[in-house]
């Protein structure tokens, strides 16, 4: 692939972003819900009697990283590779081991959230102010009880609400402020209350506004490749003004089941700063999103089994303008998105003796009806039916835990356009079969391994880009294999955990952007292979007092290749963005009312091109930050300071070429709960 190619790729991505069509812990108490999450408490991110490698980042650990938004937390793991556009609401997507971001499934309170247009969420869209905890599953899901979407996926996040928490009352209330560098602004609120004996309700919202005008060094670049600080600028046109509120519902029913129902609305309105390139910057762009997302569900345990229906419905509206002189008259587009889905699991527990072995058999199922308008003419308004369903089989004993399964996916598509030349993909369907197995091998010590075939859908800007997309896209095929050890010793209250994983990946049918003539457009022609292994090391020490000391540290490594041509010039070279190396450490200080935390992301050099030469070399950086908090008690008010550092040393880096990233900056937040 050439590098105006991966430029287009680039360019296609921002632009369904920004909106452009298809056209160019608490403990439970009585009478508290039974579904509420408790952490664990020493800390630790890893699961290690699954057969997949399991990252959670729970409550506390949450409170101790200082983290805001869901791309903090993140960069933190291992395997896990954050692109970011720069500024305080810039594009932020994941990749998990190199699959690109469009392979990692999103869960939300048990729902699968999807981006039809452009296949990845945004992680910017997702603070967390109202987030309880966090799962990464790398490879196909060990939990069997998750929604049908996630098995086919090459990765699943998960992020799980807050439990409700009333306190020693019906009623539980938090508002706070937060300020941090470059005029930026957080107030929030959340109230919390008791309606009836296992029944609770909450509502919050939030309103975050900045100019987001950091100041930044333009680099120049020099002979060889390398770069030096050159001008320094401050970033123009990247100022965020975002509304977020929820409501949350959650109750036992009488026959012993839970129900929820959820409510989010979001606003918001920002600038889109764009590349800065030979010194210059031109923000013409600017971005207006309206979110609405409706979300219902019941679950039940009984007799060996466990059931969970729901439903959910999003509309998303955007838009565009750009005032840009190169355009006749200024952009103003709008585009319109529609989901709306249903969800259901049921689950068959059989024990199968005394000594605590059990087989489980679980079946889910997911259909959605998603849509795109827009108020252009070139837009085909295109439809898409998608069902997903997935069987699972798995065997637990003290020492054994081994899964197999088979998810089925079919797609229909068709266009809301009366005009009979207007073509749509041809109907899909694939099966993704998946293995694990997980096994004590000694005490403490646990070997894993797992084998995947997955796969994404074609998204509808690669299907229906106007002049780009190709409407007989086949999925791409994402091969997944990896085994590996997890090792914990408990000496008292103490801990120390390892782990290690090696994998083997590779993708085929490629969704690219190929050259036919004068004219781009995406074609199934690449193959990436993709070898790697995941280092992680954990510990727990209690110290004097009610004092604690935690550090975590992790590292990867990751070769991925571009095997797509060998006559290529590319071929055999590393894909763009991402490192060879990439690591991060945590160190933490806590008790039960303070803390005092560092964190150091580490990236290795990267190509912004698919040649591996010096002139696309990207360079490696270092990132620290620290994190203090403070919980004072006034009354029968709880007072909670925090404070934080990011990017202490004032590094000038970049993680997408031309969108430079914040230098130095301070967050302070106060917050008090009655």
């Amino acid at each position: 692939m050439t590098a105006s190619g991966i430029e287009l790729a680039i360019l296609l991505t921002v632009s369904a972003v920004r909106g452009t069509c298809v056209d160019a812990q608490p403990s439970e108490r009585a009478d508290t819900l039974g579904a509420a999450r408790v952490s664990d408490t020493r800390g630790g991110r890893s699961r290690l009697d699954s057969g997949v490698p399991t990252l959670r980042v729970g409550s506390a650990a949450l409170e101790r990283s200082g983290a805001r938004d869901l791309a903090e937390v993140l960069r933190t793991l291992p395997g896990l590779n954050v692109k970011d556009y720069g500024g305080i609401g810039g594009l932020k997507t994941v990749s998990v081991r190199g699959l690109g971001a469009a392979h990692t499934a999103l869960c939300s309170d048990g729902f699968l959230l999807t981006d039809i247009q452009q296949g990845a969420m945004d992680l910017s869209a997702f603070d967390l102010d109202d987030t309880g905890s966090i799962d990464v599953e790398i490879g196909t899901p060990d939990e069997l009880f998750s929604p049908a979407g996630s098995f086919p996926a090459g990765s699943a996040l998960r992020i799980s609400p807050k439990a409700l928490d009333f306190g020693d009352g019906p009623l539980k209330t938090s508002a706070g402020i937060g300020w941090g560098s470059f005029n930026s602004w957080k107030p929030r609120v959340r109230v919390e209350g008791r309606l009836a004996p296992g029944w609770g309700v909450s509502a919050r919202a939030s309103w975050l506004r900045s100019d987001g005008d950091y100041p930044f060094h333009d680099a120049k670049v020099i002979s060889g490749g390398a770069s030096s600080a050159g001008n320094t600028l401050r970033r123009e046109g990247a100022d965020v003004s975002v509304l977020k509120t929820g409501l949350r519902l959650e109750g036992n029913t009488r026959r012993g089941g839970t129900l929820t129902a959820g409510a989010d609305w979001t606003s918001s309105e920002r600038g889109l700063p764009g590349a800065v390139i030979y010194y210059t910057q031109n923000p013409t762009e600017r971005l207006w999103d309206r979110d609405l997302s409706l979300r219902s569900a019941y679950e039940r345990t009984a007799g060996g089994w466990r059931f969970r229906a729901g439903g959910f419905f999003r509309q998303h509206f955007t838009r565009y303008t750009n005032d840009d002189a190169l355009y006749p008259t200024p952009l103003d587009d709008r585009y319109l998105q529609r989901h709306l889905g249903a969800s259901g699991i049921v689950q068959r527990g059989i024990p199968l003796g005394p000594a605590g072995r059990e087989l489980r058999l679980a079946l889910a199922q997911d259909l959605s009806f998603a849509s795109l308008a827009a108020d252009m003419m070139a837009c085909p308004d295109p439809q898409r039916l998608s069902s997903v369903s997935a069987l699972n089989l798995q065997y637990r004993s003290e020492r054994l835990t081994a899964t197999a399964g088979v998810a089925a996916t079919y797609v229909h598509e068709q266009s809301r356009k009366p005009d009979a030349s207007v073509q749509t993909a041809p109907d899909r369907s694939r099966l993704s079969p998946s293995a694990s197995l997980s096994w004590l091998a000694a005490k403490g010590l646990h070997l894993r391994a797992f084998i995947k075939d997955g796969f994404r859908v074609p998204t509808f800007n690669d299907l229906y880009y106007d002049h780009f997309g190709t409407i007989h896209l086949v999925p791409e095929k994402a091969f997944q294999t990896g085994a590996g050890a997890a090792w914990q010793v408990d000496a008292g209250a103490a801990r120390l955990s390892f782990t290690a994983d090696a994998y083997y990946n590779r993708v085929r049918d490629k969704i690219i952007a190929v050259p036919t003539l004068f004219v781009w457009h995406m074609r199934n022609l690449g193959r990436v292979d993709m070898k790697g292994a995941d280092l992680s090391a954990s510990a727990f020490v209690p110290l004097w007092g009610k004092y604690a000391f935690r550090a975590e540290a992790n590292w990867s490594v990751l070769d991925a290749v571009d095997l797509s041509k060998p006559e290529a010039k590319n071929y055999g070279y590393q894909i763009e963005y991402t490192p060879f190396n990439s690591g991060a450490a945590c160190l933490s200080l806590s008790s039960r009312t303070a803390s005092l935390s560092y964190t150091l992301c580490a990236v290795g050099r990267r190509w912004y091109l698919p040649q591996n030469i010096a002139a696309n070399e990207m360079p490696a950086y270092f990132d620290h930050s620290l994190a203090v908090r403070k919980d004072f008690r006034v009354h029968a008010a709880l007072l909670s300071l925090a404070a934080e550092a990011l990017n202490l040393t004032d590094v000038n880096y970049e993680i997408v070429r031309s969108y430079p990233m914040p230098g130095r900056q301070f967050r302070l937040s106060l917050q008090i709960t009655i």
